[in-house]
């Protein structure tokens, strides 16, 4: 059985602390496949996906880790100043 993903709080941003490993610098950082470390909310979350870009945003798609074709969940990625960035997920009604 695989363990579901974990909830998160809708509407909220997630701080991200590390992009494969290191703390992000710019938006070069998030191209292609990578793994997110997310805080926000009392969380911790380990996170991993490909971003694609579009004219105005940067999304994230996260991947389940036993199925990697499947999307759990998709993410914004936004700059908040001072080379933070953060992660909300993206309500898709």
């Amino acid at each position: 059985m695989v363990p579901a993903a974990e909830p998160v709080a809708s509407g909220q941003g997630y701080t991200i602390s590390h992009v494969d490993g290191h703390r992000p610098e710019s938006w070069d950082d998030f191209a292609g496949d990578i793994h997110l470390t997310l805080i926000g909310n009392g969380q911790h979350l380990d996170i991993t996906g490909e971003v694609a870009r579009t004219a105005d945003s940067v999304r994230f798609y996260q991947k389940d880790l036993a199925l990697p074709d499947r999307d759990i969940r998709v993410w914004t990625i936004t700059a908040a100043g001072d080379s933070t960035f953060l992660a909300e997920p993206l309500a898709a009604f």
